[in-house]
């Protein structure tokens, strides 16, 4: 079986924490969840999309047989928060205020617009985060250390971006797409670039957690911005919705899950809400 229709476990070891990165398959947009593995505990980050993929990383997670500490949601896009509702309603979940109301606002619409193409494959309710995160601020987590900031206006309205200074990695999720199409529904290039080039810049971090793909270094990162500068020209010109898609796989052929385009041209073009 190959990786377009098989889930890849990528696991890097850092003298003792261990993180642990379940990636779905290419066929599903490659949706990638994260596991902070320390001594005594576990901290999880997003929790996949679909019913079957959350189950399938909840079984992992329960094969470490360390607790679940909680459960970081990166942003308010279902493809990282369904997998809550399905298999980890009874963690703690934690996440930014404004991503907590997202969820709670959208959530159940997301649902009735995913139901007829995923059926009982997504739940039927989303749990939204109990616990708030508080941006620039840090806390020690078994022994860890875990730094909060805030994206606004990138990929999405706002994202959680978590930093481990003491494993040199950026937990970077959705503001980094690796080896796959770039989600652009909310049509914000110039600000996601700019964001993206803020943490290019950042020294003493080289291990990058995307949220679709798997782990990279800052090299992707510079691959998102000249893919985001090439989509903004693209889009600039005025191509239609179909030529916009074949100009960017032919400008990128070499990227995986071209059924991005399938899940963010409608937002992109004027042809759905937000979310």
């Amino acid at each position: 079986m190959d990786r377009i229709n098989a889930t890849t476990l990528v696991l890097k070891d850092f003298q003792g924490v261990k993180i642990h990165t379940f990636v779905s398959p290419y066929a599903y947009a490659a949706n990638a969840t994260h596991i902070i593995e320390t001594a005594n505990e576990l901290v999880i980050v997003d929790t996949q999309f679909i019913n079957p993929l959350a189950h399938g990383f909840r079984a992992y997670v329960n094969s470490l047989g360390k607790p679940v500490n909680r459960v970081f949601i990166s942003h308010g896009h279902p493809d990282h928060y369904f997998g809550l509702a399905a298999a980890f309603a009874d963690c703690k979940a934690y996440s930014l205020e404004g991503i907590n109301t997202i969820i709670g606002e959208w959530g159940p619409q997301m649902i009735k617009n995913q139901k007829p193409t995923f059926g009982d494959m997504i739940p039927d309710e989303v749990v939204v985060p109990q616990y708030v995160v508080v941006p620039n601020t840090s806390e020690i987590i078994d022994g860890l250390i875990y730094e909060y900031e805030v994206v606004e206006s990138a990929e999405s309205e706002v994202q959680l971006l978590i930093k481990l200074p003491e494993l040199g990695t950026v937990i970077a999720q959705d503001l980094v797409y690796s080896g796959v199409h770039i989600w652009l529904g909310m049509g914000w290039f110039e600000n996601w670039a700019t964001e993206l080039q803020k943490l290019a810049n950042t020294k003493g971090y080289d291990y990058i957690l995307a949220g679709h793909g798997l782990p990279c270094t800052k090299d992707e990162i510079h691959n998102n911005i000249r893919y985001i500068e090439t989509a903004q020209k693209l889009f600039k010109d005025g191509l239609s919705k179909d030529d916009f898609k074949t100009a960017l796989l032919a400008a990128y052929p070499h990227r995986e899950s071209p059924m991005m385009f399938d899940l963010y041209l409608g937002f992109l073009f004027g042809k759905m809400g937000s979310h």
